[in-house]
């Protein structure tokens, strides 16, 4: 009993932490401990629903899934909004039959920290007013018209983290992303059914991480990004199949060499090898522009096809760690890449990991060579062999063995 009377006199704030911790339905029940427990439930900040809970009682709150489940939800939120709901999330796992619409309220809602949505769709809205929002998840949401993500944002002033996943039935042909308080973005789009020639249209002054992993997007248009620090980029620029970079394609060329200018004061990046790999076909029209505060870089390969990765790094005078891993899909095939012959000191290189299993192929030998051939202030190489062929392993590691290095306190480690 008195461990009970501890917790009851703790105050109301507290408790209300402790119960966001435990279900709902658990939540409830302590309405029965006593009367000062009686009423506490109502006030708790979160409430977790799910359908399966009233599957025995179609006549709790009309809650029937065939006929007036969404509009009873369209109700719910209209009361939550009233109650200052801070944090919502909102999926509509039949989006492709019935669209449940969000409610007006929602939009307006002035204590709405977070606004998670999925499968629904954002109509062209007249007003919006969130002023405490903070972070918007857009999961397979369509949009209504191409202005009707920009309103949403444009009544978000505090909006910190925008993250976005496209895919079947956005056909959105413009996106534009306009913030002045936006930190973080991600967008991921690798439906084959959006429609060709997409553009996403990114002005955010305060950004410090960008994510694009998207296959679809032909236009990257970048302005203000003058405080970002972290890219992770895996973008072709609806370059794929059949589709290859065309020197002659001066619109392509000028919206690359500017998105390039853009993400070029980063000081991280991560980006794999179908991206570099367009980068590397631009490089040969154009020079690339320096990245100066660079200092770690990670990519991903699909394949061994290494030979374009040191006309990035020569881009580089500051970097300090790379890291070479891996991914799963294939790059193309047909394009010979050469490690240049008038190679560039990497002056700063301190760090090399080597993910992915070395084999001993020629261009694989031929990159660890330039990286110990060119680094005079290398530290420590990192790499792995190919457990599963011992004979192989002794071939590759004798070769490792005569790679002249240019820094004497290198450390070579294999795994």
């Amino acid at each position: 009993q008195s461990k009970m009377d501890r917790v009851s006199n703790l105050p109301d704030s507290l408790i209300f932490e402790i119960l966001l911790n435990l279900s709902t339905k658990d939540v409830v029940k302590t309405s029965l401990l006593s009367s000062r427990w009686r009423n506490l439930w109502r006030f708790v900040p979160g409430l977790d629903l799910e359908y399966g809970y009233f599957r025995k009682h179609d006549a709790f709150l009309k809650c029937n899934w065939d006929y007036v489940f969404k509009p009873d939800v369209k109700r719910w939120m209209d009361t939550v909004a009233k109650r200052r709901i801070q944090h919502l999330h909102v999926a509509d796992i039949d989006w492709e039959d019935d669209e449940m619409q969000i409610p007006p309220t929602i939009y307006t809602c002035k204590s709405l920290v977070s606004l998670n949505i999925y499968g629904i769709t954002l109509p062209t809205l007249k007003f919006v007013s969130l002023p405490c929002l903070k972070a918007i998840v857009l999961d397979t949401v369509k949009f209504a018209s191409d202005s009707a993500l920009e309103t949403l944002i444009s009544g978000c002033p505090v909006l910190e983290r925008l993250d976005m996943e496209r895919s079947l039935g956005d056909y959105t042909v413009v996106l534009r992303v306009r913030s002045q308080s936006l930190l973080s973005f991600t967008i991921i789009a690798d439906s084959e059914y959006l429609v060709e020639d997409l553009v996403v249209v990114i002005d955010a002054p305060r950004l410090k991480y960008l994510r694009l992993c998207d296959d679809r997007t032909a236009s990257f248009i970048l302005n203000n990004m003058s405080s970002l620090v972290k890219v992770d980029i895996d973008a072709v620029f609806n370059l794929f199949l059949e589709k290859k970079f065309d020197p002659n394609d001066i619109h392509k060329r000028h919206m690359i060499r500017n998105f390039l200018a853009e993400i070029s004061g980063i000081k991280d990046m991560i980006i794999v090898s179908r991206t570099l790999e367009v980068i590397y076909e631009y490089s040969r029209c154009e020079p690339l522009p320096l990245f100066r505060n660079l200092s770690f870089l990670r990519v991903e390969f699909g394949g061994y096809r290494w030979g374009m990765l040191p006309i990035f790094l020569e881009r580089c005078p500051n970097l300090k760690s790379l890291v070479v891993g891996s991914i799963t899909y294939e790059e193309s095939v047909g394009i010979d890449y050469i490690v240049p012959e008038s190679r560039c000191f990497l002056t700063s290189l301190e760090y090399v990991e080597i993910k992915r299993p070395l084999k001993g192929e020629a261009m694989e030998m031929e990159l660890v060579s330039y990286l110990l051939e060119n680094s005079p202030v290398l530290k420590k190489l990192t790499i792995c062999l190919d457990g599963s062929k011992n004979k192989q392993e002794c071939v590759i590691l004798k070769k490792l063995l005569t790679i002249p290095r240019l820094s004497t306190s290198c450390q070579v480690v294999v795994l």
